[in-house]
């Protein structure tokens, strides 16, 4: 598949008319539940970092992000979801670009995200942005390992 690049590619801010959408969309993005996990915090208190990817009007990813206040600063990135039908066409690669250089702009000096253990697409995709991951025993919790993915700015 080719990937898409600008003027098919639109990257804009997040709103809070994107957060219903999304949760309508999300079980059948994901293949399952999915939709519970998109935290309306980020559309409403917390969307001045958050991205959405467009082509023609229709809303085909989007990154759950933020940076935080305290130093040093560091760029969160809470979650990600591309539709299926736009996959391996390089839109996870610019929302994440995109977030990279707001965060840089907001003094942030590394990007941060989490994921669970045994999920190799998303190990295989952050280490394909620049990212370093490594597994966190009980992160999360008791017995709840996360890989961390790191990446400097």
């Amino acid at each position: 598949m080719p990937t898409l690049s600008p003027p098919e590619l639109q990257i804009r801010a997040i709103t809070r008319s994107d957060y219903h959408y999304l949760v309508s969309v999300l079980d059948r993005w994901w293949g399952g539940p999915g939709g519970q996990r998109i935290d309306p915090l980020f559309f409403y208190e917390l969307g001045d970092d958050a991205l959405v990817a467009e082509r023609d009007g229709e809303v085909i990813g989007f990154l759950l992000g933020l940076v935080t206040p305290r130093e040093p600063r560091l760029g969160y990135v809470h979650l990600v979801g591309i539709h299926p039908d736009h996959r391996r066409r390089g839109v996870g690669r610019e929302l994440y670009e995109r977030f990279a250089e707001r965060c840089r702009r907001a003094g942030a000096t590394k990007l941060k995200a989490l994921g669970a253990k045994g999920h190799e697409g998303s190990i295989r995709f952050h280490e394909a942005v620049g990212f370093h991951a490594r597994e966190a025993p009980d992160y999360a919790g008791p017995g709840r390992t996360r890989i961390v993915f790191e990446r400097d700015l």
